[in-house]
């Protein structure tokens, strides 16, 4: 008698809870978080965050000015190219968050680039792109 209580019960769990997915599998998705930021952002400007970094050798190098592409967001997934070829990828969330990121081989270790920001209701998008050694605001408009 005990096990078939047991059984009964572990049915019912599992029917109950094949119930609550296909309820869910039913209802509509989400609308995408970044509609209203869909579109084409041109490219602005640029500002160094840091004038100099250091090489793996111990050495100082200049940090060169960088003029990325344009950003692009579609369906809340944003996406660009960095002046020297990596595609960032990311996602923009329901109030403008931006948030991005690329990586690649490199000569000692990899390479990641980081971009976080924002987009505001007027179309203006500020990030900073973040790397192992220059960093960059970008700004861009649509």
């Amino acid at each position: 008698m005990y096990v078939m209580r047991t059984q009964i019960g572990f049915f019912g769990a599992i029917a109950f809870f094949g119930a609550l997915a296909a309820a869910d599998a039913q209802m509509p998705p989400f609308p995408s978080a970044g509609t209203a930021f869909d579109g084409k952002y041109r490219f602005v400007s640029s500002a160094r965050v840091n004038q100099t970094f250091t090489t793996r050798k111990g050495l100082t190098a200049q940090c060169p000015d960088r003029r990325p592409g344009p950003l692009t967001v579609r369906r809340g997934q944003a996406r660009y190219t960095s002046e020297t070829g990596y595609r960032l990828r990311g996602t923009v969330g329901p109030q403008g968050e931006l948030a991005m990121q690329a990586s690649g081989p490199g000569q000692s270790q990899p390479i990641v680039i980081t971009t976080r920001g924002t987009i505001d209701g007027n179309g203006t998008a500020r990030a900073r792109q973040t790397s192992n050694s220059c960093n960059y605001d970008f700004v861009w408009q649509k």
